[in-house]
């Protein structure tokens, strides 16, 4: 097999071969960009160089074939693959994610041909034969199985490589390292992390719970913030996330919020135990919230980190081009005017450019309504609408709708057949296919799951990321919002309906209901016995219960 033009034999696998290689191809690299020797997703090995980033444990870096950093699994029987995070250029660290790396250690040599006697060359060169020939099938079968790096309710951040639906969550090494050295200050015990929702907030917070613990050698937790310990082990690290709601805030989770913030309150308090909180916030609740809730309790928020606009507009305009507008062949399409600025917009600045992008590289079909109304979620709404229509996408459109409603899939739940005969929905538990690209383009399996290794027939599949999931509402809203506020589950209600006259706070993500579409809720919630626990919801609150 002829090796690409530009390839390597291999990779350095100690520091002083990385650096000394590093030295000598200094030239090449300007500004953030570093060198760096990776395998692609077919194992030719390449040097180039980009900027560095954080890669989580039991992951290696790769190119994309666009030149790209990646990541992918690395093989947990393998004793040389990572056990902690770490910076991308020190892979060497890793030998294994290298994958065959013929002159191992000796990167000095790769150049001599004179090393090697021919017919110790043939019998390598077919040996390399077999070997890929073997990797290939071993890398078909672990795609199948694949899961990708992404953080449960994260805000997603700038995706080097979103063509084929695979989404990860990145955070900038700069942001991560602001982060850590606040958090390492010994008169430091929390750290609030905000940005609107697009921003990689969650990802970027786990990066920086991952350093901190790392650095201080102690243990680190992730907790939802309504499912909070009494207590902790000394030396712990929490990251607490999902405050007020999973994809908005629900109206009556004060109470919630105000016991939370005690209970950590009272961890800091502990003169026994070295205890340290990162707070995982949406930047517009957490202003929403900050004189009624937070300021009783303003000793946990007194360091703050906002990742708002903090990339630039070149690097944007740089991955435009490269992975929306560079794909695109025909000439007349509209992503050929597609800027940075008409992304950036006003309509939809609730919405974070990061996320904005992505959803634009992921789904280029729908750039045209994007570029004509200016606004990410009806762009959206209108292309999942759409997906109804088309013979070969109807079956994602009922798993949409499916999953919308129950809130998410598990092969493990009882599947709901009444519901799929009520709406002529064509699926079974059984069509579920996590590996079709055409499913990883709108659901992914949960963080905690892939976390805690959870098996095929038990893994809980979600949308990949909570705008998509917003957006999926609204479609289904729009088009039958009777069939919503009867069958849709309660917790997106809360937080995603609003009542006709009610004071809305976040109306570009929330839809109104008129009194017959609140009536048939309160009706619902009273017949499970839910609408006294609710009834401070603007939607529960105690008025005249009509017959619909």
């Amino acid at each position: 097999m002829v090796r690409p033009e530009g390839s390597v034999d291999v990779c350095p696998v100690n520091k002083e071969a990385w650096e000394a290689r590093a030295e000598a191809k200094k030239t090449d690299c300007g500004g953030a960009s570093v060198y760096h020797c990776l395998s692609d997703i077919k194992g030719w090995k390449w040097e180039k160089c980009v900027e560095k980033t954080l890669i989580s444990e039991g992951f290696c870096p790769i190119f994309t074939s666009d030149g790209y950093l990646d990541w992918k699994q690395c093989n947990n029987s393998e004793p040389s693959c990572p056990n902690s995070s770490y910076v991308s250029n020190e892979v060497y660290k890793y030998s294994t994610c290298f994958g065959y790396n013929t002159a191992g250690d000796d990167f000095v040599n790769q150049c001599d041909d004179s090393a090697f006697p021919v017919h110790i060359l043939i019998i390598a060169i077919v040996l390399l034969l077999i070997l890929i020939c073997g990797a290939a099938i071993l890398i078909i079968h672990r795609c199948r199985k694949r899961k990708n790096p992404v953080f449960e309710e994260d805000l997603v951040s700038f995706c080097p490589d979103g063509k084929d639906g695979k989404v990860k969550g990145v955070a900038k090494m700069f942001q991560v390292k602001d982060g850590v050295s606040t958090l390492l200050k010994e008169e430091v015990k929390s750290l609030v992390v905000e940005g609107k929702m697009g921003t990689s907030v969650f990802s970027t917070s786990s990066w920086i719970l991952e350093e901190c613990a790392k650095k201080l050698k102690w243990n680190f937790k992730r907790y939802r913030y309504t499912n909070l310990p009494n207590t902790v082990d000394d030396k712990t690290i929490l990251l607490v996330y999902g405050w007020f709601g999973i994809w908005n805030d629900n109206l009556c989770s004060i109470d919630a919020v105000k016991t939370a913030c005690s209970c950590l309150s009272n961890m800091l308090a502990d003169k026994t135990k070295q205890v340290k909180i990162i707070f995982v916030m949406r930047k517009d609740l957490f202003n929403k919230y900050k004189d009624e809730v937070f300021e009783r309790y303003s000793e946990l928020f007194l360091n703050e980190i906002c990742l708002d606009n903090t990339n630039t507009h070149k690097e944007y305009s740089t991955y435009l081009k490269k992975k929306v507008k560079g794909p695109c062949k025909n000439s007349d399409c509209k992503c050929k005017k597609l800027t940075t600025e008409i992304i950036h917009g006003e309509k939809d600045n609730f919405v974070g450019m990061p996320l904005k992008l992505n959803i634009i590289s992921n789904h280029h079909d729908l750039i045209s309504n994007f570029t004509d109304r200016g606004d990410i979620l009806k762009a959206m709404v209108n292309h999942i609408a759409g997906l109804e229509q088309k013979t070969d996408m109807k079956i994602i459109y009922d798993w949409i709708t499916y999953i919308c409603l129950k809130g998410q899939f598990s092969r493990s739940e009882p599947f709901d057949e009444d519901l799929v005969k009520n709406l002529n929905l064509e699926i079974s538990s059984s069509c579920f296919d996590e590996h079709d690209s055409r499913f990883q383009r709108y659901f992914r399996l949960r963080y905690r799951d892939q976390q805690i290794n959870v098996s095929t027939d038990r893994a809980r599949y979600v949308f990949w990321h909570p705008f998509i999931y917003i957006c999926a509402f609204h479609a289904l809203y729009n088009k039958d919002n009777e069939i919503v506020m009867t069958h849709c589950n309660v917790d997106a209600i809360l937080e995603l309906v609003r009542p006709i006259g009610h004071n809305v706070s976040n109306s570009y993500i929330e839809v109104v209901a008129d009194e017959h579409c609140v009536n048939l809720f309160k009706k619902r919630m009273s017949q499970v016995g839910l609408r006294e626990r609710y009834i401070c919801h603007p939607l529960l609150k105690t008025h005249e219960l009509h017959q619909s």
